[in-house]
């Protein structure tokens, strides 16, 4: 008689799973916005998820683990809202696609003092960066470069020199990734539509002849 088939073990309920994940990554990130990355500990993190300090260990074995994920989403986040910004303008011209890179960077899902908090606690704490530095890094150069050499396929249209094109390039980034920590360090003036006509603003000082202002933001 053939011998029947071992019953699987139960699983715990996938949805359920990733919900509670999903909800330990949410409270890392509001207890490194409030506390930095030193005052991060499994307690406050399970207190802030209203989960139990079992119940956090049984998703992520160690607080190290929670930061891969944390990292991991926010650096994923990121890349979600470049990918939907520059399909919305694929085959457009530099202009059109150098506005779309600037309201990525001010995107409502990444904009939030809590996020902001997050990336520059993985930028600027040195346990944090030493650990993340290279990841960090690769992300954030994907992204400025691409706004570089958007801002030299403009100034190539104009007859702008190459060299005077990177320098303005270089700013563009420096300007964003000042606005970041300006409305990081004071989260009441934060608004994005401000920031993206400020970065706006000063391209279109550079490149008179091709206004890129021609929509507003969302």
């Amino acid at each position: 008689m053939p011998k029947k088939p071992a019953r699987r073990t139960a699983r715990p309920n996938d949805s359920i799973r990733d919900r509670r994940r999903r909800e330990l990554v949410d409270a890392t990130v509001t207890v490194i916005a409030t506390h930095g990355y030193a005052g991060t500990t499994v307690a406050r993190v399970a207190k802030q998820a209203g989960l139990s300090v079992g119940l956090m260990n049984f998703h992520f074995k160690s607080i190290d683990k929670l930061f891969d994920e944390t990292f991991r989403f926010i650096s994923t986040e990121y890349d979600d809202v470049w990918r939907e910004a520059m399909a919305k303008v694929a085959g457009a011209p530099p202009a059109d696609r150098l506005r779309s890179m600037i309201e990525a960077y001010f995107d409502p899902r990444i904009f939030t003092h809590r996020k902001l908090a997050v990336w520059f606690a993985f930028w600027s704490d040195a346990n944090l960066r030493d650990r993340y530095r290279s990841l960090v890094l690769r992300v954030e150069r994907r992204y400025s470069r691409e706004v570089e050499r958007t801002v030299m396929e403009l100034a190539k249209e104009q007859g702008i020199p190459a060299a005077d094109a990177k320098v303005m390039g270089t700013s563009l980034t420096a300007m964003i990734d000042g606005l970041w920590l300006q409305f990081m360090l004071s989260p009441r003036t934060a608004d994005r539509r401000y920031a993206i006509r400020t970065c706006v603003g000063m391209v279109e000082n550079w490149f008179s002849k091709r206004p890129i202002n021609s929509s507003a933001p969302n």
